[in-house]
Formats: structure tokens, C-alpha cells, sequence
């Protein structure tokens, strides 16, 4: 029995699909872990991936370049983990960096949630967000690109 709040334990009630399971393993590898352990008692169910040495890592879906123009000069904050994305903080409705939003150096742009953890994503740079590519929510792989900057 948990005292978390129902609405903050994940939904594991049947195993993932082979191909999901590849990509979480592809996705562990790529930010250089060794394993997950997923489990539900109640379910009775757990699952354990564990990265080999021979992981093959997770192909980021080719760009299209018809913007290309626009992301000159800018400079790109991916994700530096797997996770949902955050654009704002769960507890208010307010953007961290929207579109148009000045940025310093290390400020925190978005967070990733893992479960009931949240990461921080920070600016690489100081300057002003010119995209925000990122969806509210969506499962972003490592690398994936959440937002553009254009320094100062």
C-alpha cells in the first residue's frame, strides 16, 4: 500500500509491448544507464530491462529543414533524459520559458517526469526563445529537441 496519491502512480498493468520495450532500452543506454525495474504487486507484474553492451541507440526522426532559415544563430536545448514533458510546473499554469520569454544561463526551461520524479532541463545559454518544438506532455527521447534560443 503506497501514500501517494492515486493519480501519481503510473498505469502498469499489462507489459509493454516488445517494440516499446526496445525503445526504453535504447533510451536507458542512450543516457547511460544500466537498467529499469518496473513493478506492480497488485498486478503481479514486473519488469526488469537491463541494457547489454550491444544496445543498439534510438535514431532521432529526420527534421524538416523547411525552417532551417528561422534556427540560424539559435541554439538548440534537448532533452538530457527520457521523460514527459513539463513546459510548466505541474503546480501552476505558467509557462517557464515561453516563446518570446527571455532565458539566463542555467535558468530551467522545462522538466521531464519520470513517474512521480521531475528533471530539470536548463538553458545552455543566456538569451531569448524563438521556438518552442517540445509538446506539453509527450514522451521525448534523449536528445530530443525541446526548444531553440537565440543567444545574446
Amino acid at each position: 500500500m503506497s501514500n501517494r496519491p492515486e493519480h501519481l502512480l503510473p498505469l502498469f498493468e499489462k507489459l509493454p509491448a516488445p517494440e516499446d520495450i526496445e525503445l526504453i532500452a535504447q533510451w536507458l543506454a542512450q543516457a547511460g544507464l544500466e537498467g529499469l525495474e518496473l513493478s506492480n504487486a497488485a498486478a503481479g507484474l514486473k519488469l526488469r530491462i537491463r541494457v547489454g553492451q550491444g544496445a543498439v541507440p534510438c535514431v532521432a526522426p529526420p527534421r524538416d529543414d523547411a525552417g532551417a532559415d528561422a534556427r540560424v544563430g539559435t541554439v538548440a536545448v534537448t532533452a538530457p533524459y527520457f521523460g514527459h514533458l513539463c513546459l510548466a510546473h505541474p503546480s501552476c499554469d505558467a509557462s517557464f520559458a515561453p516563446v518570446g520569454g527571455r532565458v539566463g544561463k542555467g535558468d530551467v526551461v522545462a522538466l521531464l517526469r519520470l513517474d512521480t520524479l521531475l528533471l530539470r532541463v536548463v538553458a545552455p545559454v543566456a538569451g531569448t526563445v524563438t521556438e518552442v518544438a517540445g509538446q506539453p506532455d509527450a514522451l521525448l527521447g534523449y536528445g530530443a529537441e525541446i526548444m531553440r534560443i537565440r543567444p545574446d
